[in-house]
């Protein structure tokens, strides 16, 4: 993995069309994901194996909303793919009893600090040079019922403040934003920036329909410089008192020439649809470890 943004690199995928390989992932609802498919080689201890995969390089249209259910990795989600898809990886594997347990672990390097971008996907198993040992893994649940890796959230707090809500979390591979209802997000960019909000507002397309939302997320000039200053973003899940934060060079990603927050609204078609979508920005600072078996999900911080 090479780009802050790709979630799987294989050596033989090219990321332009392909007029003999193009394929349409299976569509969710009107959002439509075009790749390609390829063939490659994957080693697991002594054995290796071939194995098909899709190489997602456009999703038309570009936004994101409760809709959006994959999960990035192609393959790594608990909803199967339809028969006619390619087979995923992480199946293949499973089905042919090469790993020692049902779990994969993901890591990203952080490409805020020093050293090359990149990461990794460990099928089986955690590589302990990814993460801090001596704290280790704290595991969550699964949301009952869940289909995805979706985990419930106790609180988010901005500095010292806990009184943003919780909610569900769908740990999201592919995500370059954190994602959260309007309402929520527009208070965690207001505490941010010490309760200023913006007063420009503009207009977006979500799900065919035209949205008005306060641009709240793009930092000025001014406000760059004292970037070091704003407070850090924590969340605390359910089952453990364990705080996962971001500073502000975490949280604070540069986009098209502009700095902008990583926290960005996401909308919803009823309020027991909304949820968080932890995409980048969290997971390139937690090592993160996704069990099968047990259903659940597990958080230690990543090193360097």
């Amino acid at each position: 993995m090479n780009n802050p943004y790709v979630a799987f690199e294989s050596s033989t995928c090219d990321y332009g069309p392909d007029s003999e390989a193009n394929l349409q992932v299976r569509p969710f609802y009107d959002l439509n994901m075009t790749a390609i498919r390829r063939t490659d080689k994957f080693w697991a201890g002594n054995r290796t194996m071939r194995s098909v995969f899709c190489a997602v390089y456009d999703v038309n249209p570009v936004y994101y909303s409760e809709l959006t259910t994959w999960t990035g990795i192609v393959g790594l989600s608990f909803s199967p793919p339809a028969p006619h898809y390619a087979p995923p990886i992480w199946s293949t594997m499973m089905n042919a009893n090469m790993l020692f347990g049902n779990i994969f672990s993901v890591w990203m390097r952080n490409y805020n600090d020093v050293g090359p971008d990149g990461g990794a996907i460990v099928f089986g198993a955690a590589n302990s040079d990814h993460f801090d040992e001596e704290q280790g893994h704290e595991h969550y649940d699964l949301v009952d019922g869940c289909s995805e890796w979706m985990i419930q959230t106790s609180f988010v707090a901005v500095g010292q403040n806990r009184e943003i809500q919780g909610g569900k979390a769908l740990i999201h591979t592919a995500s370059p934003y954190i994602f959260g209802p309007s309402r929520i997000i527009r208070a965690i960019n207001t505490q941010i920036l010490g309760g200023r909000r913006r007063r420009r507002r503009h207009q977006q397309i979500i799900m065919g329909e035209e949205v008005e939302d306060e641009d709240s997320h793009v930092f000025t000039h001014d406000e760059m410089l004292t970037a070091h200053n704003m407070p850090n973003v924590s969340f605390v899940f359910s089952g453990s008192d364990r705080v996962y934060t971001l500073r502000p060079n975490e949280y604070i990603i540069q986009v098209g020439g502009q700095y902008v927050s990583a926290f960005r609204p996401m909308h919803f078609s009823s309020p027991t649809a909304e949820h968080y979508t932890l995409g980048m920005p969290f997971l390139r600072r937690y090592h993160s470890l996704f069990n099968f078996e047990e259903r659940k999900i597990g958080f230690a911080p990543s090193n360097p």
